[in-house]
This record gives C-alpha cells, structure tokens and sequence, in this order.
C-alpha cells in the first residue's frame, strides 16, 4: 500500500474515532504532538542544508541572482493575488453580518502603522546557531544564502565543504523516509484529537467564515496556480496534482508547511522531475516566504471579526491589511497555530477588536487544514516555473509515457 494512501486511511480513521467517542485521550495529544516535533526536528537543518547545496549546485553567481529574483517575483505577485481574493470573496459574502458583538471602546485598537525597518533588521542573525535553536526560519535561510554564497566564490577551494553539506542533506533525506514510516500513526492521533476537541456543532455557526478561506483558496489553486503551470511552465497540470498527492495529504492532516516540506522535497524530485539545486533552494525558501493560504486566512478573519463587531473597513484600512497580511504571511512559521498568533498583529494594525481572536479560534484548524495544501502548492508551482525556465527539468519523470516538446 502506497504511503499516501494509508495516510488517508489514518485520517478517515482518526475522523471515525474523534466523532464516536468525542473524548481527549492524553495519549493521542502526546501521540500527535511526538510526530510534529519529530518532522520540525528536520526543518532546520533539512532547509540550511538544501538552500546550501541548492545554491552550490548552482555554480554559476550570476544564475543564483537570477533564480532568487524570479522566485521572490513569484511569491510576492501570487501572495498578493491570495489577498485580494480573500478580501473579495469576504466582502461578497459578508461571513461576520447578523453576529453583532460589542466591544469596549478601550479594546478596540487604533490602526498603527508597521515598523518594516525593524522586522527587515530582525531578519539578519546575530547568532546563527541561536536561529537554528530557536527555529527562526527566516534568519536560518539569510544565513544560509550567505553561507552558500560564499562557498560559491571560494570554488574550488570550498568544494570540500560544498561535499561535505551534500552528504548532510543526503541523510537529512533518510532521516526524513524513516520517520515518514510513522506518518500513519501520527496522522490518526492528530485528527482524532482534534475532531474530539472541536466537536462537529461548532463547525456550523461558523460555516461561513470557512466557506470563504475555502472559495479563496479554491480559486488561489484552481486559477492561479493552473494557469501559472499551464502558461509558464507549459505542462500538463492533471500530473502535477498526481506527483504532489502524498505532499497534499500530508498537509491537509498536520497543517503544518514545514513539517510537510520533506515531503514536498521528494514528492518535486522524483515525482516532478525538478532538480535538486532548485528544489532545494526554491522550496526551502517557499516554505516561509511564500504563504498563500495563511494569507487568506489573515484577511478573511480579520473582515469576519470586523464585521462581527460592526467595525467599517474603509479604503486605507483594507490598504493596511493587504499591508500587513503580505508581512505576516512572509513571516509566520509553517506550524499549526501561527496563522492565530500572526492574527493579532494584523487586527491590531486594522483596528479590529483583539476579542475577536476567540471567534476564530476554535475552527482555525479546520481553515489551517486546506490553506496548508495552498502554501505547499504555490511552493511546487513556483519550482516547476523556475526549473523549466532554468532547464533544469526532467521531463521523464514528470509524465514518463510521452515527453513533451516545448
């Protein structure tokens, strides 16, 4: 049985259990919580290790400027295009209309603005070593562009250091197949606990809020990212679906986007017959930079609550939203429960009531759920656009019965 398959199967089952017994079982929640910190155990070396030899691979100086430019292009254009779909679909649909809530005039925050010099400032570590302790993702990779950079304009003279992380990302590589032996077990404890903590009559008063996160992310997926491989990368999209399908499950079931970028290395490398150098380096930088789903869901909680409280959102405060959900989807990590936590700095610069958190915050798994699979994918479309762009494609691998002339 293929591994995404008896993934599904956990999920179906852990769904089964969560609504049979609608009870939190400690040894679920350890269960589920050991799984996620063994695929976060990865992360930080797995992406310093890839953007390193990514960059390595690359050879030529001159070509690094010009992959990094065009995946930043990328990520910026599409990230923005996630939210005004958010915005859109929320104001259509108005999910917030009818609640009515009230909040005290000291609660409601003033709109501020954002300080960019200092988060740009945040990003460059002091103490690389602390970065990778503390799982600063963000100043993991500027180190390890730096790092690979320099390694590139030694040549020859590093090329003992260049073998040495290639080795280190090989068993990262392993690492990462022996512990995805244990996704099904994993998979079944997380949706369990979390059917059993939310119940199933919570999901309809709130159906709205996440009809929109699913309409924007649809069309995030069905549009943006079907046209992006259809027009610029010029393949058959049905086969792209079919070699992510083990990187998607996975997604959908951790909702987390680090956790899932193992998978999504291999599912782009042997399924998508994208290279190593760029995979590794597109995807390692996607998987924090590049967060369309979790811009969605910024955007789209942030008008529920507005609306919710009786807020009125003018132009310059959806201005500043679009603002500081762009910032916030570069800057939250790939985990569960960030999007909440990123949330309140979005609501805080709108002037939305912080209150307003604990609306959400019961269903944020169930948004998390499919924004998760819209960042992996966007990460793996930007890849494909790269690699067939770089001619660093192998068609073969990609649809092995017919290759296809460009």
């Amino acid at each position: 049985m293929k591994p995404w398959v008896k993934i599904l199967l956990a999920m179906a089952a852990g769904l089964l259990f969560g609504i049979i017994f609608q009870e939190q079982y400690k040894i679920l929640a350890i269960t589920g919580k050991i799984f996620i910190d063994l695929l976060k155990m990865l992360v930080g070396i797995l992406i310093f290790s890839s953007v390193v030899t990514g960059i390595c691979h690359i050879s030529d100086p001159r070509k690094f400027g010009r992959i990094g430019l065009k995946a930043i292009t990328f990520f910026i254009a599409s990230t923005l295009i996630a939210i005004a779909a958010g915005i859109v679909v929320s104001l259509l649909i108005q999910p917030g209309s009818g609640i009515n809530l009230f909040a005290e005039p000291s609660n409601v925050q003033i709109a501020q603005g954002i300080d960019t010099l200092d988060f740009i400032a945040s990003l460059v570590p002091s103490n690389p070593f602390a970065s990778l302790a503390e799982g600063n993702v963000l100043q993991v990779i500027v180190f390890a562009v730096f790092f690979g950079w320099a390694i590139l304009v030694c040549g020859e003279r590093a090329k003992t250091v260049s073998n040495f992380f290639d080795s280190v990302n090989e068993v990262m590589n392993t690492l990462t197949g022996i512990i995805m032996k244990m996704a099904p077990i994993g998979v079944f404890a997380l949706i369990a606990n979390s059917v059993s903590q939310l119940g199933i009559g919570i999901i309809l008063p709130l159906g709205k809020f996440l009809l929109c996160n699913y309409i924007a992310c649809l069309f995030q997926v069905g549009c943006i990212f079907v046209g992006s491989i259809h027009l610029l990368a010029k393949m058959p999209v049905v086969h792209f679906f079919k070699g992510m399908k083990e990187a998607i499950v996975l997604a959908f079931s951790t909702c987390s986007s680090s956790a899932t970028l193992p998978v999504s290395m291999k599912c782009v490398r042997k399924e998508l017959g994208i290279s190593d150098d760029i995979s590794g380096f597109v995807l390692s930088l996607g998987c924090t930079v590049n967060m369309n789903g979790a811009a969605i869901g910024q955007v789209v909680s942030c008008i529920f609550i507005a609306q919710a409280y009786g807020v009125e959102l003018t132009v310059f405060k959806l201005a500043i939203l679009v603002f500081t959900a762009l910032l916030a989807a570069i800057g939250i990590a790939g985990i569960p429960g960030q999007g909440i936590v990123m949330l309140s700095m979005v609501l805080n610069a709108v002037g939305v009531p912080l209150e307003g958190i604990a609306l959400v915050a019961g269903v944020d798994r169930l948004r998390e759920m499919v924004s998760t699979v819209v960042n992996i994918l966007g990460d793996a479309v930007a890849a494909m656009i790269i690699a067939r762009t770089e001619d660093r494609f192998n068609q073969e691998k990609y649809y092995p019965a017919k290759p296809i002339k460009v």
